[in-house]
């Protein structure tokens, strides 16, 4: 672990993200994408540690390097609700374990059953104590293996300072398999004293409520926490970057292995969405105690990591997102206005997934509601399903990165409605187009629109609110053109990548010194 304040060129830094091209879903993968490339500028080297990619291995593109988890080890369809409990079950219980210690001392730690084995090793890398271990069966060498227990077993021997076998077959098993000579354990202890027994929390949710494509992220993240420190073993590295709440159990593993400063960005905390990822929330309990400084987005993710997880202020660095404005510029669009038979229609574009938290039912009904008053209007929906059957609506579910710029440049206003967005890029995204934008009065959206100057903030959950702005921009031109000048020229100066690159250096240069 580095601990001298370090010079720009000498850092290396490892990000660990689960989007990475070609896998994007959202803003963490343009965010990592862009940081990575305006990084490897001042950096030494910058590592990212991703999910894997049928077909692609690791990459090398300048001084960034990718590299990419092995398929997960068992199919994502071999689904089983008993061992999604028992990863749980194994993450809480070094946190449980971390709880206690401040007021009870432990001189060693002894571990006896094999499903508890992941705990034991995330335990020994808290706390380094002396690790003993009773070897009842080695798993790998059974009928039919518990893949699991397999995994765990390969993960943890090193770990371990001294093995007990409870006969002299597991004395001979152990050693051809791991490579150990364990003691042989005559007797087992007996109760003495006082014996306390706190227990692991109970999951979340119940494991029945995980789904396949859960494994696959679990695994993802085991593997990824691997990748770090087999890399590490050759090379070095200076700190961690992790990016979002599908890779946090990777981050935890990481630190936890390789005792390296942690910097975390929050693009959002996943308990605080109208439907939270089970799986993330589980990660992000687990994982904010082991970082050494937060990045967040925005002011009001700030405020959020301080008033989810009891975070000091002084603790979170807003730095927030960026766009590149040599790419995303207003352009002719005329042969995408013909593709789409958008001549003569009052655009108001929205891009973003399908999900409850965009808000999207409102401003379909602000649409709607305004059909009578503009008869041009085309609400164009990039990312949905056509689900609607209305003239006034045009859904796309996906489009490529020229035609989306286009789409930005013919539009007349670009609307974000969501209940829920941290930040939301795809803001910077249309300003940069000079589209003139209407958000919403909440999360992030007030960090990037001036109100009445590059845009119009509106309250949540309005569909007349939404009615009121675009009608509002809809008899105005004059204003919508300045709005468009205004916002094209706040991105330029607020949120771009060189100098979000440099103010995340300085992040990394306090945590090293």
């Amino acid at each position: 672990m580095t601990t001298r304040q370090q010079k720009t060129d000498d850092i290396s830094v490892g990000f660990l993200s689960y989007e990475f091209p070609p896998k994007i879903f959202g803003g963490v993968g343009v965010h990592v994408t862009e940081l990575t490339r305006h990084l490897a500028a001042s950096l030494s080297q910058v590592h990212v540690f991703t999910s894997h990619v049928e077909g692609l291995d690791c990459q090398k593109a300048g001084n960034v390097f990718v590299h990419r988890s092995s398929k997960p080890v068992v199919p994502a369809s071999n689904h089983s609700c008993k061992m999604f409990e028992r990863i749980l079950t194994n993450f809480n219980v070094p946190g449980m374990m971390e709880k206690h210690l401040p007021n009870d001392k432990l001189d060693l730690l002894q571990s006896q059953e094999e499903l508890i084995r992941m705990a034991v090793t995330d335990a020994k890398d808290d706390t380094h104590l002396p690790q003993v271990m009773t070897a009842h069966s080695t798993d790998v060498n059974s009928i039919k293996p518990d893949w699991l227990s397999v995994f765990v077993k390969q993960n943890m021997v090193d770990k371990v300072d001294r093995f007990n076998a409870e006969s002299r077959y597991m004395q001979r098993e152990i050693n051809p398999t791991f490579g150990i000579t364990p003691h042989v354990e005559g007797l087992y202890g007996q109760k003495a004293g006082s014996v306390y027994v706190p227990k692991s929390s109970k999951p979340l949710v119940p494991a029945s409520n995980y789904s396949s494509k859960d494994f696959e992220r679990v695994m993802t993240n085991f593997n990824v926490a691997g990748m770090v420190n087999k890399y590490l073993s050759n090379a070095e590295l200076d700190l961690l970057h992790s990016h979002g709440g599908l890779i946090q159990m990777a981050a935890t593993e990481a630190k936890n292995d390789t005792g390296l400063p942690l910097v975390m960005t929050a693009h959002s905390t996943e308990i605080n969405r109208l439907k939270p990822n089970r799986l993330s929330v589980v990660m992000e309990h687990n994982v904010v105690d082991k970082v050494d400084r937060f990045i967040a987005v925005s002011g009001y993710m700030r405020r959020e990591l301080n008033q989810t997880f009891g975070i000091n202020y002084n603790k979170i660095t807003v730095i927030p997102n960026g766009v590149d404005t040599a790419v995303f510029k207003h352009q002719e669009a005329d042969d995408i206005r013909r593709k789409y038979m958008l001549d003569n229609r009052f655009v108001v574009l929205f891009v973003g997934r399908d999900d409850p938290q965009k808000g999207v039912k409102y401003l379909v009904n602000a649409v709607k509601n305004l059909a009578s008053q503009i008869p041009g209007i085309m609400l164009v929906m990039v990312g949905h399903q056509d689900i609607y059957n209305d003239k006034h609506i045009l859904c796309l579910p996906r489009v490529g990165r020229s035609e989306l710029i286009k789409l930005h440049s013919l539009s007349d206003v670009f609307v974000l409605p969501s209940v829920y967005e941290p930040f939301g890029i795809v803001l910077l995204e249309a300003m940069a187009c000079e589209t003139p934008c209407i958000g919403i009065r909440t999360g992030g959206m007030p960090d990037i629109i001036d109100h009445n100057r590059t845009g119009l903030l509106v309250e949540p959950r309005s569909d007349e609110g939404l009615s009121d702005a675009i009608a509002r921009l809809y008899h105005d031109p004059e204003k919508r053109y300045k709005m468009g000048k205004k916002g094209r020229a706040k991105v330029i100066s607020d949120f771009n990548w060189k100098d979000i690159s440099e103010r995340t250096i300085g992040v990394y240069q306090q945590v090293l010194h």
